[in-house]
């Protein structure tokens, strides 16, 4: 027997040490598949691309959704420019009509003068 069990005793029964062997088989059965999971290179490198494929998706999800959050946050930001440039062409839009509206009306008070002097002049040659 190997040194980590021991031998079962001078007085064991039949069935004491038929157990004690089966047990003893168990153990090495064990030890044998450990060693041969240790030494199967295909085995573990399938399984280092499956943990890796996995952190890899983890890691894109991750990722997507902080891109996500950032799109939603700059599209918020944007939203609230939009409002607030709207906001300001509101509120200044009627100054800037009563300008031009000032300035057509002394266009045409200008045009109407220089039509009435013209027609004074050509009247009195």
């Amino acid at each position: 027997m190997s040194s980590t069990t021991p031998d079962p005793p001078p007085d064991a029964t039949p069935e004491e040490i038929e157990a004690d062997i089966e047990a003893a088989r168990e153990r090495l059965a064990s030890s044998v598949d450990a060693l041969t999971a240790k030494l199967d290179v295909k085995a573990q490198a399938k399984q280092k691309a499956q943990e890796t494929s996995a952190q890899a998706k983890q890691k894109a999800q991750e990722t997507s959704a902080q891109a996500k959050q950032k799109a939603r946050e700059a599209s918020e930001r944007v939203g609230a420019g939009a409002q607030q440039a709207y906001e300001r062409v509101r509120t200044t839009s009627p100054a800037v009509l009563g300008a031009i509206a000032a300035g057509v009306v002394e266009l045409v008070v200008l045009l109407v003068i220089f039509v009435v002097l013209r027609r004074r002049s050509s009247h009195q040659s």
